[in-house]
């Protein structure tokens, strides 16, 4: 079932955008609306002339320009290396590619995708200039967090927390290590997990994880995770797939899950993710449920978030169903710092119902 899911991923249906006949030239009017500061039309215009001559450098420059105005860098990346496939001195291009690497915190890449240009090149000159004035290159993650769950009748307080580092080691690859403590019921567990998550092509990106419990109580004694995403369009209304698959050890049994999900852009600041979840628990009993979440970029600093869920959960190996409505904020108090805040109510079929508040930050450097 899982190999199925991924094969969904490996060849994904892509329409070709069609030309507005009414457009004398798109190509000119779609520089004119990314300089007039419409990028998103832009790309709207520059899409079906690549797609019919993707030999075009101009028009993959221009494309990867008004993807760069919009934020999505891995369409912009694709689109400047299309150019210098066929013009490899095109200085537009490199420049590009060295803004993308930029924004990625890869400040040793971005020169080096400056090197080949001209020194007396303004544009890659002030940009030159920007990279010397930036101290470190940011390759670490660091994200701590920490929850208190108040639960109904006469159980005692969940209390939980974790801390995750990730190492960016290129462009398109990341290795991450987490460690997960809870205490429940009266008992505590601490559960550690590795990830490698990478770019597998154009668009598709996978990871790989694997987990254990020192001395489960609740928590598996070991989980096997693996999953990815695939870019079907991108732009300020990207369509990504998504897939998460786990198999896990209990001491009651062994737990399954495959969530296909699909994330959906509006406008590149509102975003909407949807999963389909499905168990198989420790009987081989297939139990179903879907999640779906909102985002919005509100202001540059500030993220908005809601959601609700109706879907099985696993309770000390035993899956239950679970109703849950939660919520929060992310706020960028700095360009290498960023403060969490979520709360969340779950409604369980079986036990007690539970409110938990969370805090959480993140650091980059």
């Amino acid at each position: 079932m899982i190999g199925a899911g991924l094969a969904l991923f490996a060849a994904p249906m892509v329409v070709q955008p069609q030309q507005d006949p009414t457009i004398a030239d798109p190509y000119q009017a779609a520089v004119s609306a990314r300089l007039a500061g419409d990028p998103a039309r832009a790309v709207a215009l520059l899409q079906p002339i690549v797609a019919a001559n993707p030999g075009n450098a101009d028009a993959q420059v221009q494309l990867g320009l008004a993807n760069l105005a919009l934020g999505q860098l891995d369409a912009a990346d694709t689109a400047f290396r299309a150019a210098l496939s066929v013009a490899p001195d095109y200085a537009d291009a490199r420049i590009g590619l060295a803004r993308i690497a930029q924004r990625r915190g890869d400040i040793a890449g971005a020169r080096r995708a400056l090197e080949p240009v001209d020194p007396a090149n303004a544009d890659a000159a002030e940009l030159r200039r920007q990279l010397a004035a930036t101290p470190t290159q940011i390759r670490w993650q660091l994200d701590v967090e920490g929850s208190l769950s108040d639960l109904s009748g006469p159980q005692a307080d969940w209390t939980e927390a974790a801390a995750q580092l990730r190492y960016h080691m290129s462009q398109s690859g990341t290795v991450g290590a987490r460690v997960e403590y809870a205490r429940r019921f009266g008992r505590s567990d601490v559960y550690g997990e590795m990830t490698v998550e990478g770019a597998l092509g154009d668009g598709l990106r996978g990871y790989l994880s694997l987990g254990a419990t020192v001395d489960p109580d609740f928590r598996p004694e070991w989980q096997l995770g693996l999953g990815g995403s695939a870019r079907l369009r991108s732009g300020p209304y990207a369509t990504l797939l998504t897939l998460d698959a786990r198999q896990a050890r209990f001491a009651l049994g062994d737990v399954q899950s495959v969530s296909p999900g699909v994330e959906q852009y509006v406008g590149g600041r509102f975003w909407v993710t949807g999963r389909w979840i499905n168990l198989f628990d420790e009987r081989g009993r297939h139990r179903s449920g879907y999640s779906i979440r909102g985002d919005l970029q509100a202001t540059d600093p500030i993220r908005l978030f809601l959601g609700y869920s109706d879907a099985p959960d696993t309770d000390e190996g035993i899956v239950v169903p679970v109703r849950s409505v939660f919520g929060g904020v992310a706020i960028d108090v700095s360009s290498r710092a960023t403060l969490r805040v979520s709360l969340a109510h779950e409604n369980r079929a079986t036990g007690a119902d539970r409110t938990q508040f969370g805090i959480g930050a993140g650091f980059r450097f």
